[in-house]
């Protein structure tokens, strides 16, 4: 991978110097290598064209020691008995990318991302990216009303974005499930991690509560001390 260094910010009194480190892949390095180094897909700069990734506190799900917990069982049950969802898989080049897709998209990120909305320039670039090769739709009574983009391989999934109907949120617990579901997903398929993004301040919390065999990325190691996770994320004043 080639590495590249960004200045961030300096503390000079405290001798701190703040780099973000980002990087390309090589020499056609498999992507799985990025995640297993830390990295995630950085799709932030809509004018570049490079695939870059960023090195940050990742969290992943080691399925050697994920069972599901009692509670997303609890979760499980209730929205099959009330609302019968199934899920289908398609790789990005058998889905319909449709303009009433893309709307739902923006919209899902207008109501329920906590800093920044998508844009359509940002969305076009994330349905783009090589990391993004396919796509979990969720159906209740035939109709879309859930999607998880990922990067699949024999090896891992990646969790990158979910969209869902966030009506069904004042009753059930949509979003666990559709998470619990594609975890499962891969535990059956035999994979051997789930990777979920990063993990920073309370609001990610839910990630290290919800499931079993949770790892992150320590800068050096995949970790999978949750007591001093938690306690890094209580630290992290960015709520």
């Amino acid at each position: 991978m080639k590495i590249i260094l960004k200045e961030t910010g300096v503390d000079y009194k405290t001798y701190h110097f703040g780099y973000a480190i980002n990087a390309i892949l090589e020499n056609e390095e498999s992507i799985e290598k990025a995640y297993s180094k830390g990295f995630l897909p950085y799709t932030n700069d809509v004018s570049s064209t490079l695939e870059k990734y960023y090195l940050a506190r990742s969290i992943r799900i080691n399925l050697k020691n994920y069972e599901r917990l009692s509670e997303n069982n609890r979760v499980i049950r209730k929205i099959d008995k009330k609302l019968g969802i199934e899920f289908k898989v398609f790789t990005k080049n058998e889905f319909n990318h449709s303009k009433d897709f893309k709307n739902f998209c923006i919209d899902f990120s207008k109501e329920r991302f906590s800093n920044k909305s998508l844009s359509i320039q940002r969305l076009e670039l994330i349905l783009s990216r090589d990391n993004y090769n396919k796509i979990f739709v969720f159906y209740f009574n035939q109709s879309p009303i859930g999607y998880v983009l990922t990067y699949f391989n024999k090896s891992i999934i990646h969790y990158w974005f979910s969209f869902y109907e966030t009506k069904f949120m004042k009753d059930f617990s949509l979003g666990k499930y559709i998470m619990e579901q594609v975890i499962y997903y891969a535990k059956s398929k035999k994979l051997k991690h789930v990777y979920l993004g990063t993990c920073y301040g309370n609001k990610a919390l839910y990630k290290v509560r919800d499931f079993k065999g949770i790892e992150f990325y320590d800068g050096e190691i995949w970790n999978s001390n949750v007591k001093s996770l938690k306690e890094i994320c209580k630290n992290d004043n960015i709520d």
